[in-house]
C-alpha cells in the first residue's frame, strides 16, 4: 500500500513509502483517537493513504513552548 506523507501546514511532500499490510499494522496508529485519525489519515481512491504531518521546515518555524522542546527533534527520528 502506498503511504504518502504531506505537510498539513505548507502542503509539501514529506515522503512516500510502500508498505505491506503487515508493515502498516506495525505502524500502530490505533492509539490515535477516532477524530484525530480522521483528521490526519485520508484514504485514496486507489487504496493508498495520505498521512498529514508537519515537515521539518514548518516545525522549525513554529513557536514551541519550552516544555515541548524535547519533542522537537527526537534523535531517533532524525
Amino acid at each position: 500500500m502506498k503511504v504518502t506523507y504531506v505537510c498539513d501546514r505548507c502542503g509539501a511532500l514529506i515522503g512516500v513509502i510502500n508498505l505491506t499490510e503487515e508493515e502498516l499494522i506495525q505502524l500502530d496508529m490505533d492509539p490515535l483517537t477516532v477524530d484525530l485519525r480522521e483528521d490526519i489519515i485520508k484514504s485514496t481512491e486507489t487504496g493508498g493513504l495520505f498521512v498529514y504531518s508537519l515537515c521539518d521546515g514548518c516545525v522549525e518555524t513554529m513557536e514551541i513552548h519550552e516544555g515541548e522542546w524535547r519533542y522537537r527533534k527526537a534523535p531517533d527520528l532524525h
